[in-house]
C-alpha cells in the first residue's frame, strides 16, 4: 500500500476545491493511504510536503495551482517521495507541460497509474523553483497579477493590456555560463517548462530533462507587431520571431534587475540574481 500525502490550497486559480475529497474518495485507487491537508499561510505546503517526505510518504499530490505546486515541491527535492499534481490554478502551465489532465477525475487516475519522470528543477539565489523566473515585462505582469485580486485568464490579459501601454523596455547585464551578455530586453525568462500557462509557450524547446534551462530574450518591438507576437506565443511558434533569442545554459548571472518573478510569485532584489539548474532532482507523478 503507497501512502500519500494530500495537500489542497484553497483560495488559489479560479476553480473551487469543494470537490476535491470527494472525487479522492470516488476516483482513487483502494491500495492508497492518504491524509488531506489544507495550506493556511505561505510557505505552508512546503513545510507540510517536507514533513511527508521525512516520513517517507511516497507521494504527495499539489492540488493548486503553479505557486502551489511549486511551494509543495521545495519541500520534495533531493528526496525519494514524488510529486504528484491535481491541477486546479488559473494557468497550470507545469501540469500543461508534463500532460498532466486538467480535467479532475483524470489527474487523480494519473495518480493511480502511478508513473514518475525523474526531472530537473532549478534556483534562483538559493531559492528552489520548477518552472520559470522572469524578468522586465514578464516580472511587471507577475507583480500587477498577483495585486489585482482576480485570478484567471481574463484578468491576466486585462493587467497584461494594461501594464503594456507604458511599459519601457530596459537594459540588462548578464553572464550566461560565465560570457558577458549586455543588452536591452523587453522581458527575459529562465524556462525549466516551456509555457506560463493557459498554453503560452515562452520556450516551445523546453526541457525537463536536459539539464539545462532556455534562456528566452524577448527584444524591444514595434507595437504594431504585438498581435503577431501574441499568436507566436499561443501557437508554439515564438522562437520563429526576429524578436527573439534564445540560449541554453546551466547558471545564469543578473546585474541587478530589481523586480523578479518566480513561478508567477513578485520578487524583489537590489542584488544581482544568480540562477543554475539542478539536474534529476524532483519524482513527477505523470
Amino acid at each position: 500500500m503507497k501512502r500519500i500525502s494530500v495537500i489542497i490550497n484553497p483560495i488559489s486559480g479560479v476553480k473551487s476545491k469543494v470537490g476535491v475529497v470527494d472525487a479522492l474518495k470516488k476516483t482513487l485507487h483502494s491500495d492508497f493511504e492518504y491524509i488531506v491537508n489544507f495550506t493556511e499561510r505561505s510557505n505552508h505546503a512546503t513545510e507540510l510536503s517536507r514533513e511527508a517526505a521525512e516520513e517517507s510518504y511516497d507521494a504527495v499530490i499539489a492540488v493548486g495551482g503553479d505557486g502551489t505546486l511549486n511551494e509543495v515541491a521545495k519541500g520534495l527535492i533531493h528526496t525519494k517521495t514524488a510529486l504528484g499534481v491535481i491541477p486546479m490554478g488559473s494557468g497550470n502551465g507545469f501540469a500543461r507541460h508534463m500532460k498532466i489532465p486538467l480535467n479532475l477525475k483524470k489527474a487523480i487516475q494519473t495518480i493511480n497509474a502511478f508513473n514518475t519522470q525523474l526531472i530537473d528543477t532549478a534556483v534562483v539565489n538559493g531559492e528552489p523553483f520548477i518552472s520559470t523566473v522572469g524578468l522586465g515585462f514578464d516580472a511587471l505582469v507577475g507583480k500587477k497579477f498577483a495585486d489585482f485580486g482576480k485570478r484567471g485568464l481574463l484578468s491576466y490579459m486585462q493587467v497584461t493590456t494594461a501594464e503594456f501601454m507604458n511599459f519601457q523596455s530596459s537594459d540588462y547585464k548578464l553572464y550566461i555560463d560565465g560570457e558577458k551578455i549586455k543588452t536591452k530586453a523587453f522581458l527575459i525568462n529562465f524556462a525549466n517548462v516551456g509555457q506560463y500557462g493557459n498554453n503560452a509557450w515562452i520556450a516551445p524547446s523546453a526541457s525537463v530533462e536536459d539539464g539545462k534551462l532556455n534562456v528566452c530574450l524577448i527584444e524591444p518591438f514595434p507595437a504594431h507587431l504585438v498581435p503577431d507576437i501574441i499568436f507566436k506565443l499561443f501557437n508554439k511558434q515564438l522562437e520563429k520571431s526576429r524578436y527573439y533569442r534564445t540560449f541554453l545554459a546551466e547558471e545564469i548571472k543578473v546585474v541587478a534587475p530589481k523586480i523578479y518573478h518566480l513561478d508567477g510569485e513578485p520578487r524583489s532584489s537590489e542584488e544581482d540574481i544568480e540562477v543554475r539548474i539542478v539536474p534529476s532532482s524532483l519524482h513527477v507523478i505523470c
